[in-house]
């Protein structure tokens, strides 16, 4: 083409690009609140710095003009990489707060109706028969509280078991959710690869490819490095994940995290927060729970044994069973409770009398409780704390991504204006190119070659 119409193609240029950074504003604006999306930017390039005579009859000169060099995702990869540490971490406390402050729920304490007044209920009873050993009301009175132990501890321990029931299957669905997303990742690392090849505008995959290592931090606290290709490799444990256009599925084996068949190491996540729940702090408080049945069990069954009832017949064992799930009362007859202290003393109290103090016993059930309620506290207080002190550090982290990668209306509309005073700039220049081209025809009749 003659350089008589350069001015009309550096003016056409300057339309199609300034044309195309409005459409990318116009993309960030309208993804302003979707999930994961990351703000973009038109990069413009000067094209051909002009040279040469710049005149009409130079035959031969090369004229400058702009494109679009690329487009960029205005993100930070440390502080992308720092979001998904931090979500790792916050996702295993709030998981572990959640489940060791439902166990503490099931207890109940301090309360009217919890098991530390029912305990305390149960030896005020045997007080009672101490003062009157011959009252069958008294003494039916024991057998009632005995019972509503037993109870007690038989639905705290159902109690504990469904919550690990539902542990368990939360820990299941979890694993279920990062298969997916690890499938996902490693058919879009194959897409990444292959657009970054190709040359193509692979934003939107690496937004998709981001949101997939997110979701895998918070469920599995995964560890994640970005290749030149685009392309992300996933490690959970210490054992591979995803790499390349491969997944490894992730499956429980007893309370054991499996990436590939192999055992993984300490990882973090949701998922290790529901294991640590499976394998540790759910059996401990169900084996202090059972300590305190055993504790109530032998004490009481040892001063019965010792005691004599109101035929004067040696005392039997009031409960049966060692664990919390097992105890029963295996008493019926209220006068077959050994309240004497000696075989021909039917009205002698003294026995009763030393049952009422066993609550007070450093080796009895009391304290067993004292004990597991205070480590339920102190655990749940510990676990709070660390939770929101994460959550405070997450969000602080989420919000300094958000300032590189989200989207400013402000920003945006200052861009906006931009493109368009440049775009009726180049429009102004095309106008006034086709006029002066205009004049030169029609005076001459003719354009310079």
């Amino acid at each position: 083409m003659s350089s008589s119409f350069s001015g009309l193609t550096n003016a056409l240029a300057a339309l199609n690009v300034q044309r195309y950074g409005m459409e990318v504003t116009g993309q960030n604006i309208a993804n302003a609140n979707t999930a994961g999306y990351t703000r973009q930017r038109a990069e413009l390039a000067a094209v051909g710095p002009a040279t040469g005579v710049s005149a009409l009859y130079a035959t031969q000169s090369p004229h400058g003009s702009v494109t679009v060099s690329g487009t960029t995702r205005l993100n930070d990869p440390m502080i992308d990489a720092r979001a998904r540490a931090e979500h790792g971490d916050n996702g295993y406390l709030q998981t572990t707060t959640t489940v060791l402050s439902s166990a503490e729920a099931l207890f109940d304490e301090p309360s009217d109706h919890g098991l530390a007044e029912q305990l305390n209920d149960f030896w005020n009873s045997w007080a009672a028969v101490a003062n009157n050993p011959g009252d069958l009301a008294a003494r039916n009175v024991v057998l009632q509280k005995a019972a509503g132990l037993a109870s007690t501890l038989n639905q705290s321990s159902a109690a504990l078991d469904r919550l690990t029931q539902s542990v368990s299957q939360q820990a299941t669905a979890a694993t279920v959710k990062i298969n997916t997303a690890a499938t996902a990742l490693a058919q879009l690392n194959g897409d990444i690869a292959v657009a970054t090849a190709s040359g193509a505008n692979v934003n939107t995959l690496a937004d998709q490819r981001d949101s997939l290592l997110m979701t895998l931090a918070d469920l599995t606290g995964a560890q994640t490095s970005i290749g030149a290709n685009g392309a992300a490799t996933v490690t959970v444990g210490g054992q591979s994940l995803v790499s390349g256009v491969t997944a490894s599925a992730v499956s429980l084996s007893g309370n054991q995290i499996l990436v590939g068949g192999v055992p993984a190491g300490p990882a973090g996540g949701s998922l290790q927060g529901l294991v640590d729940g499976l394998s540790t702090a759910l059996p401990g408080y169900a084996a202090q729970l059972d300590a305190v049945a055993a504790a109530l069990a032998s004490t009481v069954n040892a001063d019965q044994a010792s005691g004599y009832d109101l035929a004067g017949n040696p005392g039997g064992p009031l409960f049966a069973g060692s664990t919390a799930a097992t105890l029963s009362v295996v008493v019926t007859n209220p006068a077959k409770l050994a309240a004497s202290g000696s075989p021909g003393g039917n009205l002698d109290g003294s026995k009763a009398l030393s049952m009422s103090q066993l609550g007070s016993s450093n080796a009895g059930a009391d304290a067993a409780y004292r004990t597991l309620v205070g480590t339920l506290a102190t655990d749940v207080q510990r676990a709070t704390q660390q939770a929101t002190v994460q959550q405070a550090v997450t969000n602080s982290v989420d919000a300094l991504a958000q300032s590189s990668s989200g989207v400013s209306f402000d920003e945006e509309t200052t861009n906006l204006l931009t493109y368009q005073r440049a775009y009726q700039a180049a429009s102004r220049v095309l106008t006034t190119v086709d006029e002066m081209l205009d004049t030169l025809i029609s005076h001459t009749g003719r354009v310079g070659l």
